[in-house]
């Protein structure tokens, strides 16, 4: 696994880590952390909420028998879908007959404790992984994708581009904390030693959270980012990013930033 950006072969200080994930997802990352000697700070600046209305989910769900795929992309839309599921009054038995997609191993591994294998899982942990696993076998197929309120619709473009029936509720939504802005300018004042943002929406909210002095100091510091769409959008927003891993997964980012720490990259 290697950081983004290469650079001379000597450690770094590395120490303080913030840690910008939702508050029930940061833990994975916090523990990892940990582990490897560094001081996690967590400040989330994104929490998730339900939908406005889950009208549009719960009738896809009624209608399961009808679905031939179920796409779920992050441990968050798993949650929100079997939890749908469950409020609903039906079990893993409604999925018998469809096939489950997974974005990635964590994605496979939220599936399986609901009690249901994912079937799929792409070779790229991203949305065009997704499109790039199934475009050649939907055509003609019904499709249900349970996602976020900010999702891109490139899953929903490019198979119903394909000819097949794509079903897209939103699942889930996100804000922002209401303590995010004070706990962050707080740890700025700390001092960090590396950013980590594993979703654009973290780096959006981060900026939006900062005085125009203090997202100034917050751009002097390195950053990590989980994959691609993330690191650009961070770049736009004027960070540097020195760390991003092959393969978007968190496991690999923390292994791509004890690389970076100790200058083995």
């Amino acid at each position: 696994m290697s950081a983004k950006r290469t650079s001379k072969q000597t450690s770094r200080s590395v120490r303080r880590v913030l840690v910008t994930r939702a508050t029930e997802q940061a833990p994975d990352l916090t523990q990892a952390l940990h582990k490897l000697g560094f001081e996690p700070v967590v400040v989330p600046t994104i929490e998730i909420v339900a939908p406005p209305s889950f009208a549009a989910l719960d009738q896809a769900i009624a209608e399961l028998d009808h679905v031939d795929y179920l796409i779920l992309t992050s441990v968050n839309s798993v949650t929100a879908f079997f939890d749908r599921l469950t409020a609903l009054g039906l079990d893993v038995n409604a999925l018998a007959k469809l096939q489950t997609v997974a974005v990635g191993p964590k994605s496979a591994e939220a599936i399986t404790a609901r009690g249901v294998k994912a079937d799929l899982v792409p070779e790229d942990y991203r949305a065009e992984g997704v499109v790039a696993l199934l475009k050649e076998q939907v055509s003609g197929k019904r499709l249900l994708y349970p996602k976020a309120a900010l999702a891109r619709d490139l899953i929903t473009a490019e198979l119903t581009a394909v000819g097949a029936e794509v079903i897209a509720p939103v699942a889930y939504a996100s804000a922002v904390p209401a303590d995010a802005a004070e706990n962050l300018r707080m740890a700025l004042v700390d001092g960090l030693d590396l950013l980590t943002f594993t979703a654009s929406s973290t780096v959006q909210n981060f900026v939006d959270l900062l005085s125009a002095e203090n997202l100034r100091l917050a751009k002097q510091i390195p950053v990590a980012s989980i994959g691609p769409l993330t690191s650009a959008t961070a770049e736009k927003l004027g960070f540097t990013v020195v760390i991003e891993p092959d393969n978007a997964t968190l496991d690999d980012m923390v292994e791509a930033i004890e690389k970076y720490a100790s200058g083995t990259e």
